[in-house]
């Protein structure tokens, strides 16, 4: 066997030796280092809270000598005020001061007794403070005995001022050696830091030398024998598995040429069956795609909301159904924010209802309200029904909303129109039987009224009747009106013309409320195409009932702008006055007919009939209020019209 350097002999024991041994090496090095370094931070710490414990003391004698100073200022502020009222109680912080600066020295002296000459210091400054309470006491004694005289003295001619200012610049030149000997100290420290810092940095350097080291006789062993069967494997080509080389090696790397070898032969074995599998699946994959697109757009696009809860969580939510919801159908949201979007007075009974149709694994309908950002209501019908597995357990809810505000609109408009129809019957009837008798009574009124004088007892119950006969005939009218058919006779007209001869007509009615009217027309409005005579009727009865909102007065503002709806060009005529308002319970029911929100005359039927009309144009009538802050009605109408017959 030929002689091997050393060098080569080491890598072959290296690599030889398992990883996990070889790695262990690498882990006496630091055990040394640390364990050495450990030495040295002990003594450093050591050392370093010997220096706290010196700050520590010199802080706390400092905070001391304040106490000190403060409690001679206190014994001298308390001997004052004794000696200048006589009042005892002036006595009680003295002797608190006495007992508290006699404790303090004995303290500081104690603290400082290493340090030569602050224990001088302190016995002096002792001495001093105890000769000016010896003075004091003294003097409070004859205070006491009822000679005040030679104390007032002594306070007004400033006696015992000259051992204040001694104990003042002894006290001063006591903080000062303090203050020198913190400065040493914290220098030490930081001598001390800088030392430990260099240790530990050069110990550091030392043992990251010696673990590079280690580390690349380790990762020698390791890399050049995966190089070189890499440098094999990337020899081969992309369409062939390469053969694996075994390596002559006792440690994992050759075991794992070897696996690796075996693994190949493998491998080409089971290739040439995926290669057959390939392109059935490809065929199977393509089929399912497509099936895919085309559920998800039967899903996506149908007219009708579809959504998938797990439990409670919403999962899937369809892109009608956000529409439904009004949230933005092309924005992919929370599918939970559909809940959110439901109509705050239907939420809480919608979310509890499914609730508990999930815990008790129950089919859930419900019939609620979306309610949009910008107020428009969507009435849907709710299903959802639960999916389960072949054994039996709920795996989802499967849910469709299905929109039914068209035809809840259709039912409402259905019964309104059955309720018109039976109105008009009725309305029918009325005039057959009531105005016959009407004439008649009023005629006969009217004929006892001019035979009778004025001064006849009768004459005023002839006027209530012929009075309470017309009232019976207009309100009459009013019904016959609301319930026939409308004929429309469009002529072309300008809209703020008929408004201007409408206020004219109801001049008296608002200078006498106090009421001043303010219009506002777009300089270039549109001619608008409709009856005439309908549109002023309209006009007329939504002021009249402007003016009887503003008992107090105020302004009656009336707008008028072309406005564009469904794309169908039109105009919108807008009065807002500043009346009494209407009630949120009341405002609902504000076009039906016979509903009065408390005038003390009328039939309820002005803005029914406003509605008929309107509609008979093809038009929108709208109105909000605000209770003590004004009613606004908003109405669009189209700009052309055709001559027809509209039911009422």
């Amino acid at each position: 066997m030929p002689h091997q350097p050393p060098i080569n002999r080491l890598i072959q024991f290296f690599g030889n030796l398992p990883i996990a041994k070889k790695l262990l090496l690498t882990a006496v090095l630091p055990i040394v280092t640390i364990g050495l370094l450990g030495i040295f931070t002990y003594r450093s710490v050591g050392t370093f809270a010997e220096d706290e414990l010196q700050i520590n003391n010199i802080y706390l004698v400092q905070r001391r000598a304040a106490e000190y100073m403060g409690g001679i200022v206190d014994l001298e502020s308390g001997f004052r005020g004794f000696v200048l009222t006589g009042q005892e109680n002036f006595l009680k912080p003295y002797l608190m001061a006495q007992a508290r600066i006699l404790t303090l020295g004995d303290q500081m002296e104690q603290m400082v007794h290493d340090r030569e000459a602050q224990r001088n210091l302190m016995h002096q400054l002792q001495l001093l403070v105890k000769r000016l309470m010896k003075e004091k006491d003294e003097l409070i004694a004859a205070v006491k005995r009822g000679d005040r005289a030679k104390a007032l003295q002594y306070v007004e001619e400033g006696h015992g001022r000259a051992i204040m200012i001694l104990i003042r610049e002894q006290l001063s030149k006591f903080n000062r050696l303090e203050q020198d000997q913190l400065n040493e100290a914290l220098a030490k420290i930081g001598r001390d830091r800088s030392f430990m810092f260099s240790i530990i940095l050069g110990d550091g350097i030392l043992l990251l030398l010696l673990m590079i080291l280690t580390l690349h006789l380790i990762a020698r062993s390791i890399t050049q024998p995966l190089i070189s069967l890499a440098k094999t494997l990337g020899a081969s080509t992309s369409e062939s598995i390469p053969v694996v080389p075994v390596l002559d090696r006792k440690d994992e790397i050759g075991y794992l040429t070897r696996v690796m070898h075996a693994m190949s032969a493998q491998i080409r074995e089971h290739l040439e069956q995926v290669k057959k599998s390939e392109a059935e699946l490809r065929s199977l994959n393509q089929s399912l795609s497509f099936s895919e697109s085309k559920y998800r757009s039967i899903v996506d696009y149908a007219p009708f909301g579809i959504y998938a809860t797990k439990g409670l969580t919403t999962v899937f939510t369809n892109r009608y159904n956000r529409q439904l919801s009004g949230l933005n159908p092309d924005e992919e949201a929370d599918p939970g924010a559909m809940w959110q979007a439901i109509h705050p007075e239907d939420r809480d009974a919608v979310l509890r209802e499914f609730t508990e149709a999930v815990e008790t694994n129950h089919p859930f309908e419900k019939v609620f309200r979306f309610l949009h950002e910008d107020g428009t209501l969507r009435k849907v019908l709710s299903r959802a029904i639960p999916i389960q597995d072949s054994e039996g357990h709920t795996m989802m809810y499967q849910g469709f909303n299905v929109d039914i505000t068209a035809f809840d609109h259709m039912q409402a408009q259905l019964r309104r129109a059955e309720r018109l129809a039976t109105l008009g019957q009725v309305a029918a009837g009325i005039a057959h039987e009531i105005r016959n008798p009407l004439v008649g009574i009023g005629s006969t009124a009217s004929l006892l009224l001019e035979e009778s004088k004025a001064s006849d007892s009768r004459h005023s119950d002839l006027e209530t009747i012929l009075q309470e006969t017309r009232r019976l005939d207009r309100i009459v009218n009013q019904i016959v009106d609301f319930a026939r058919p409308r004929s429309l006779t469009p002529v072309r007209f300008g809209l703020e013309e008929l408004v201007r001869d409408t206020l004219t007509l109801l001049n008296g009615v608002l200078s006498g409320r106090k009421i001043q009217a303010q219009c506002f027309f777009h300089p270039n409005l549109s001619p608008l195409e409709a009856d005439r005579d309908q549109i002023k009727q309209v006009l007329l009865n939504l002021i009249q009932n402007a003016a009887d909102a503003m008992e107090k007065g105020g302004s009656l503002h009336i707008a008028g702008f072309d406005c564009t709806k469904d794309q169908e060009p039109g105009l919108v005529i807008r009065i807002v006055d500043e009346g009494t308002g209407i009630t949120s319970k009341d405002l609902a029911h504000v076009f039906e007919p016979f509903f009065t929100t408390g005038k003390h005359y009328g039939t309820g039927l002005g803005l029914a009939i406003c509605r008929n009309l309107i509609e008979a144009h093809h038009g929108d009538i709208q109105v909000k209020s605000l209770v003590g802050r004004g009613t606004t009605v908003r109405i669009w109408l189209p700009l052309r019209q055709q001559p027809q017959v509209s039911a009422g």
